[in-house]
Parts: C-alpha cells; structure tokens; sequence
C-alpha cells in the first residue's frame, strides 16, 4: 500500500512538472525549470524508493514484478484523474476568452457612450 502511494505520488509529480498540466491546475501558471527538474527529480525518487522498499519486502524475484505492475496501475490512475480534473475545476476557475479578447464590460468605452 505504501509503495502505491509514493508510485501515485512520483507519477503525480513527474505530471505536474509538465507546463501543460500545471496550466490545467492553476489557470496562468508558471514553473521555473529549476522547479520543474526538482519535482521530476522527486517523481523519480519516490518511483525508484517504491522499487528498493518492494525488493526488500517481497524479494529480489518477485518485487520488481510486482513495482512494475503497481507503476501502471499507478500512471494510469493519474492519467485518469487529469482526464478528469477539467470537469473538477470548470466551475471554480474561469478560463480566459478563446479569442484572447477580452470581455465585453472589460472593453474601455469611448467618451460620452453609456453603459447598456
């Protein structure tokens, strides 16, 4: 159970280091590549900590087997929840206008025209 969770984990990192994914989390976000490599650095560790605890649990034969099956099952529950994760934050976090224009109330008015 334990080596599920640090694999979730390392796959959630590794995919929230992605400029795509982090923009589909927080709307006009930015990662500095020195953050990006650090997260995809702790994705990795953790992965790799996963195998080393398996190893040492279920022993040299079986518990690489069983860390390769828990690493998909794992990037696959990730892959689903970012599938997933527009509908989760649709209503909270308003995205910007497809045209890159802005709203109409947003528009500055001329002089002397009046607010319909």
């Amino acid at each position: 159970m334990i080596a599920t969770l640090m694999l979730f984990a390392g796959w959630s990192l590794m995919a929230a280091s992605q400029p795509k994914q982090v923009s589909r989390i927080v709307r006009h976000a930015h990662l500095s590549g020195g953050i990006r490599i650090g997260m995809r650095s702790a994705g990795t560790s953790l992965q790799l900590f996963a195998l080393v605890l398996l190893v040492r649990t279920e022993g040299p034969s079986f518990g690489p087997l069983v860390w390769a099956c828990l690493l998909s099952i794992s990037a696959m529950a990730v892959a689903l929840i970012l599938a997933w994760l527009p509908r989760f934050t649709a209503p909270t976090l308003p995205s910007p206008p497809a045209n890159g224009s802005a709203h109409r109330s947003d528009r500055p008015r001329a002089a002397g025209t009046a607010i319909r």
